[in-house]
């Protein structure tokens, strides 16, 4: 605001039902139907791990001006595959981040800290006939570690006590999001005899939902799109799944902090370079992630590096954890000598304008700025979604969010780089550096 190529499409056939996973996405996540507070993030001292060979585009030798097709270069390198929270394509990208940021000739340290036992668990719907397919999905949270085989049933309604037809005892109840709460929804689900259940969104992309308290059967939740098609293919079919929740457990997620030699941070530039399990995020957000990586590049050039650093952070998808687990690691002093926060998420995509978002007082200097770059801009906010500059201002550290509005495809397998434009990638790393050197020049 994560596995399959950028290429594959979500297909099932079945008679003359078609899947194919070409849904638009919100923002960001869904939230629950009743928000909860995102799991505190069990702490884990900050490490430096070894980087791995680079396989990133090389730095941007001598470079004093953004280039929009260098950085186009880096969002290919890393929108091949999903990068998911907690998993080895996120740290493999980690690596990769944090060698560029040293050949650059920044002092770079890996922060390791955990997801969380609910976050960091599988979760799996394995479609077993009449066409074998596994389906995107992401774990109910508080449900039971188990694995279940049966038919799907499609449940009208809301999924109140009502709702449940007599076929949906000893199988899996498919349900659509709303009204009632999760854990309402699989308690009557499993008052109605179903051993596992499967939530599907009520608007476009995936979503992370919450229950009060511990379910009695596994539920997991997918997509509007994938959920609407499986109702479709029900209609003149019956499908076999498997539906399975593992085990809670303590994953590993990352955040890249780069620092000038012996800098006190003045500035932050940063944006999560994770993606949602499903999607290879060209958009959401390699493209916030190579800006930050450009902007460090020209700083490092032309020798304005300063008191500037750069931290991308991973698990933005499950809540903000890692920009939350950064901020709760800095002292007092840390957050008051830091004069403002650049977040850049999701900068590549869509026709309408630049969103500036956060504290008014960064707003209307950017929107300034822009101004005379010849760049036009909106002053704004996001509604029911939020990105890595919210863990900065609950803190109370000024912040800002670079934002490209809109785009249809975000969580999505179709997010891919060849519809990234270089120009407006161009245009945000501009901004971002304008920002920084306006900062800079107050002393």
């Amino acid at each position: 605001m994560g596995p399959m190529s950028h290429n594959r499409f979500f297909m099932f056939v079945t008679g003359a039902a078609l899947f194919i996973a070409a849904c638009g996405g919100s923002s960001s996540p869904s939230a629950t139907s009743t928000p909860s507070a995102s799991p505190t993030p069990v702490v884990a001292g900050p490490s430096v791990v070894p980087s791995p060979a680079p396989t990133a585009a090389p730095p941007s030798s001598g470079a004093l001006e953004p280039d929009g097709n260098r950085i186009l270069d880096d969002v290919i390198t890393l929108s091949v595959s999903p990068r998911s929270s907690a998993t080895q394509a996120e740290e493999i990208a980690a690596n990769e981040i944090a060698d560029r940021l040293r050949k650059l000739g920044y002092e770079v340290t890996i922060q390791e800290f955990s997801v969380g036992t609910q976050q960091g668990r599988s979760s799996e719907l394995n479609l077993i006939s009449p066409t074998k397919l596994t389906v995107p999905t992401l774990p109910l949270a508080g449900s039971p570690t188990s694995t279940i085989q049966g038919k799907i049933v499609a449940v009208p309604g809301i999924g109140a006590p009502e709702d449940f037809p007599l076929e949906v005892s000893g199988a899996i109840a498919l349900i659509e999001r709303g009204t009632l709460l999760f854990e309402e929804k699989v308690a009557n689900a499993a008052a109605a005899g179903a051993n596992a259940v499967i939530i599907y969104n009520n608007e476009a992309g995936t979503f992370l939902g919450g229950a009060n308290g511990n379910l009695k059967i596994p539920a997991v939740t997918i997509s509007q799109h994938e959920g609407q098609q499986l109702v479709t293919a029900l209609e003149s079919d019956e499908v076999v799944a498997e539906v399975g929740v593992g085990a809670l457990s303590a994953s590993i997620s990352r955040n890249v902090i780069a620092k000038p030699p012996g800098a006190e941070c003045e500035t932050i530039s940063g944006g999560h370079y994770d993606s949602v399990p499903q999607a290879p995020g060209a958009s959401d957000n390699a493209t916030g992630t190579s800006t930050v990586l450009e902007i460090a590049a020209i700083m490092m050039n032309r020798g304005e590096a300063g008191n500037n650093c750069f931290v991308l952070f991973g698990s933005e998808e499950l809540g903000l954890l890692g920009s939350r687990y950064y901020v709760s690691t800095l002292s007092q002093e840390e957050k008051d000598r830091i004069k403002a926060m650049l977040n850049f998420d999701m900068v590549g995509v869509g026709d309408e304008t630049w969103w500036l978002i956060g504290s008014q007082d960064l707003q209307q200097r950017m929107g300034a700025l822009a101004t005379s770059l010849s760049i036009d801009t909106v002053p704004s906010s996001l509604v029911g979604t939020t990105s890595d500059h919210a863990s900065f201002l609950e803190a109370g550290i000024p912040a800002i969010m670079f934002h490209r509005w809109q785009d249809p495809l975000l969580h999505t397998p179709q997010d891919v780089s060849d519809r990234v434009r270089p120009e407006l990638l161009e245009q945000a790393a501009r901004m971002g550096l304008a920002l920084l050197e306006a900062l800079r020049a107050e002393g």
